[in-house]
């Protein structure tokens, strides 16, 4: 019989792994057993693993005698903690050995953790942060609701605010405020300045003490007392007055009358953050009681509850309805009440933040499958050094433990440089505001943002250590000496894990890149819509009138004189005036009967916004007039009532009829004005391109005496250039008048939408990242086996194979887990498409072209990282791989 080799090799590499050490330990009776009663009663394969079993039981007995106990176990006495301490130590100083495999697992997990930090930071600042007032627990928002009439959520009138003020049981106070703007003169050029009416009490309900001076008194909002105070923001006491202390006492001449300063608000209030000032909200005993104006907030008394406070004032409400029976002609009154957290933030945002923290999620978990697979392809690299340090006496939980401490390192690298990337971000989401996240200047790193990256990065890096942990066995240690033996660090069981972690990531990506996908359709549809208007080369300024043109035919005539002026410009096509703004606006809404119509009941009654316009107001906005005619000044609001409707309110009260001449009841229900429609225009989305086409009816500026007026300009070109001669032109009229809101209509449509193409992108970049990682994933998977089995494909290709067989075998089984995560992660796509379907417009969760559309990206761009290593695969030669096996 051959002597076998193998014996003297392991005893020459013992010897100098032990560097001197005594080597008598491994007895020469294992090798005579060996070679006269093991190898020929077992074939090869058992024989070795006897054999090097029984060496390895010597080694581990034998090393503690030879070999100080700290190489093996750590100094004696260390604790868990400073022996935790020195294998990262040691993780450390491997990492710094292998550069390039660090900087990749640090980008890898830094990507993944940076972006979980930046939306984190925007969810705990506006989702989860305490608002910056005392017990903001106890505050809510409330609405009114009318179940047969359809509102969900209805602002309070003033008459109802107060006696729900006064005979509630279960709230400490109830606040209320109301926006306003007022014209800022006698100091410098004329100024329009956003603000509020607020209710006596209001910021002793939310706790707010005052930078300086005090807020207003209770009584000041009662008629006749002393209510023509004011106070300041303190964004807009900084800018306008530059901080100036001695503010207070000073007066301020407020659409032209004198209010004085008593007060400058603290920053941050996140409630009125639009406001610059605010006045008394007084109260008016001829106020309407169906005039909804008011938002009121309510601050719970200690012990009651949002239920209890709901019925209470159910209570009330019908108490108010018995006592006014007008009340209870839109149903019953109802109340919807919100934590003052939730109700800032809104459903819509919720959502949509809590979808982003989702994705960024599932982009953390493919950053650390991905490194778990690059740990596992080093740790199978590594497998004989594992060997040793198992032959020298460490235990399997050392061994895992040194491992986890390697990936834990990397974990809080990547945390660190994943912080880095999250600031940047913050700025980015501040440059790209969609305007709607609520105080987003007090968005940044804080303690609990700080502490959430590093619990991320221990937890990614603890994740994705596991693999290469697990994977560590005894029983292939002996075979891991054996230099020459390459099927070890490739076994079945490290392969198919490796195929596992890559499934994973092309599931999970596909999950996000449906997701995108899902917004990218669905935000093609919003873009694509029927607008019913042109928005081109246009544009809006705001004029607002003082109370001296009250009167409905002053106010006429200087909207008349003022687009006469505008008019006569070159560049402008034509313009028109209307108390409302479209997509951005707003609108006010009113009950609309065909005549002789009766309504059988209130939700019967269609409700249609209405709009005040100048004659030319459709031909300006590019809204076609289908029939009949515009207005004209002959055509005064009120004498008699004239009305022009959209063509969707026309086919609903008179379907299959002419409408132009027809009667219609305007305010059915309220006031019950007869008017004549004498025009019909087209369809419009009033409330946004993603709402639908409003039931508008169209109302005579002329005659009315709406102080806030929107002119709409239509220029041959850029219409901004306009705007400082139109300023001049407005001067010349009144100095006093102020021009302000410049919008171009583009930025007011684009803005619309600014919410839905802001997740849109986020979630894009997102699922492109994560799509990145899992084809950097497969890959390198791919890239890892070819190199592992250089013989083997040598070996082939020397018995014949083409080079196409190799890269089909190769490149077959690459795609093998791309296929099954595409199945996968459709799969789960499918039962999370729920979570979607409120942020989408136009199309289904389950679009079955998005689906096979990122499938098929998914699958083309997994098989282009199959094919690439395959394809080097292909050009092993033969004699080069025989020789080195």
């Amino acid at each position: 019989m051959p002597t076998d080799p193998r014996p003297l090799l392991a005893r020459l590499l013992l010897r100098v792994l032990l560097r001197g050490k005594r080597r008598e330990f491994v007895s020469g009776d294992i090798e005579e057993e060996y070679a006269d009663h093991i190898l020929p009663n077992l074939d090869r394969t058992a024989a070795r693993r006897w054999y090097w079993n029984q060496v390895f039981r010597s080694v581990g007995s034998a090393v503690p005698r030879v070999l100080p106990s700290r190489i093996v176990h750590g100094r004696k006495g260390d604790g868990l903690m400073s022996t935790t301490l020195m294998d990262m130590k040691y993780a450390l100083r491997g990492l710094l050995k292998t550069p390039g495999f660090t900087l990749v697992a640090v980008l890898t997990l830094a990507l993944g953790i940076g972006a979980n930090t930046a939306i984190f930071s925007v969810v705990y600042t506006v989702l989860l942060r305490p608002l910056p007032f005392a017990q903001p627990e106890s505050l809510v928002r409330l609405w009114e609701t009318r179940v047969e009439r359809g509102w969900d959520r209805a602002s309070l009138s003033r008459p109802n605010f107060r006696d729900y003020r006064e005979q509630n049981r279960t709230f400490e106070d109830l606040g209320a405020f109301s926006g306003m703007s007022m014209n800022l003169t006698g100091a410098g050029l004329p100024e329009r300045v956003s603000g509020a009416r607020v209710s006596a009490g209001f910021f002793r309900l939310l706790r707010v003490e005052p930078t300086l001076g005090r807020t207003f008194l209770r009584g000041q909002d009662e008629p006749g007392a002393e209510n023509r105070q004011v106070l300041l923001s303190n964004e807009y006491w900084r800018t306008r007055f530059a901080a100036d202390s001695g503010i207070v006492g000073q007066s301020l001449t407020l659409d032209g009358n004198g209010y004085t300063v008593v007060g400058v608000l603290p920053p941050g209030s996140p409630w009125l953050d639009y406001a610059q000032v605010f006045t008394p909200l007084v109260r008016n005993p001829e106020a309407d009681r169906e005039n909804f104006i008011l938002a009121v907030i309510g601050r719970l008394a200690p012990g009651a509850s949002i239920e209890t406070a709901r019925a209470d004032l159910e209570s009330v409400a019908q108490g108010l309805q018995e006592v006014y029976p007008a009340l209870a002609e839109h149903g019953r009154i109802g109340f919807e009440m919100q934590p003052a957290n939730e109700w800032i933030a809104g459903d819509r945002l919720r959502r949509a933040l809590w979808v982003l923290l989702g994705a960024v999620g599932f982009l953390l978990l493919i950053a650390s499958v991905n490194l778990a697979n690059l740990l596992l392809a080093r740790a199978t690299a590594r497998q004989r050094e594992t060997a040793v340090r198992a032959a020298l006496g460490a235990g399997r939980g050392r061994i895992v433990r040194q491992l986890l401490a390697e990936s834990l390192v990397l974990g809080l690298i990547g945390a660190g440089v994943g912080l880095l990337l999250a600031v940047g971000a913050i700025r980015l989401v501040r440059v790209f505001d969609p305007g709607d996240i609520p105080r987003l200047a007090e968005i940044s790193v804080n303690v609990w943002v700080l502490g959430f990256t590093v619990v991320v990065g221990v937890l990614s890096g603890v994740l994705a250590g596991l693999a290469p942990a697990f994977q560590v066995s005894y029983s292939g240690l002996v075979l891991a000496l054996r230099e020459g033996d390459r099927s070890v660090a490739g076994g079945r069981a490290q392969r198919r894990l490796r195929s596992v972690l890559v499934g994973a990531e092309v599931a999970l990506s596909l999950m996000l890149l449906v997701g995108s996908g899902l917004l990218i359709r669905s935000f093609n549809e919003v873009l694509r819509v029927d607008r019913g208007f042109q928005s081109e080369n246009r544009l809006f300024f705001t004029v607002t009138l003082s109370p001296s043109y009250a009167d409905g035919t002053r106010t006429s005539d200087f909207i008349n004189q003022l687009l006469v002026r505008i008019n006569s410009m070159p560049q402008v096509r034509t313009s028109a005036a209307v108390n409302m703004r479209p997509i951005v606006g707003g609108s006010v809404g009113m009950g609309i009967l065909a005549g002789g119509q009766e309504a059988t009941s209130a939700e019967s009654v269609p409700w249609a916004s209405w709009r005040l316009i100048t004659g030319d107001y459709f031909q300006a906005l590019g809204l076609p007039l289908l029939r009949g005619r515009t207005f004209t000044e002959l055509d005064e609001i009120g004498s008699p009532w004239r009305a022009i409707i959209s063509e969707r309110l026309a086919e609903m009260l008179w379907p299959g009829e002419e409408a132009v001449g027809q009667q219609a009841i305007l305010w059915a229900g309220q006031n019950d004005f007869p008017a004549e429609v004498v025009g019909v225009v087209g369809n419009m989305r009033e409330r946004g391109l993603d709402a639908d086409p409003t039931l508008a009816v169209y109302l005579p500026y002329y005659g009315a005496g709406w102080s806030s007026v929107q002119f709409l300009v239509h220029a041959s070109g850029d219409p901004l250039p306009l705007v400082r001669t139109a300023r001049s032109m407005l001067a010349e009229l009144d100095p006093n008048v102020p021009l302000s809101n410049v919008d171009s209509f583009e930025a007011m449509v684009s803005d619309s939408v600014a919410t839905r193409r802001f997740n849109m992108v986020l979630l894009l970049v997102f699922a492109g990242l994560a799509l990145v990682l899992a084809l950097a994933g497969i890959y390198g998977v791919q890239s890892y086996s070819v190199a592992r089995r250089t013989s083997e494909i040598g070996i082939r290709v020397a018995l014949g194979a083409t080079g196409g067989n190799v890269i089909k075998q190769i490149a077959g089984q690459g795609m093998v887990p791309t296929l099954v995560g595409i199945v996968v992660g459709s799969i789960g796509a499918l039962a999370l498409s729920r979570f979607l379907s409120s942020l989408l417009f136009g199309i289904a969760a389950t679009d079955v072209t998005t689906y096979v559309a990122v499938g098929l990206l998914v699958a083309a761009t997994g098989l282009v990282s199959c094919y690439v290593p395959a394809r080097r695969a292909m050009r092993v030669d033969p004699a080069v791989a025989l020789r080195e096996e």
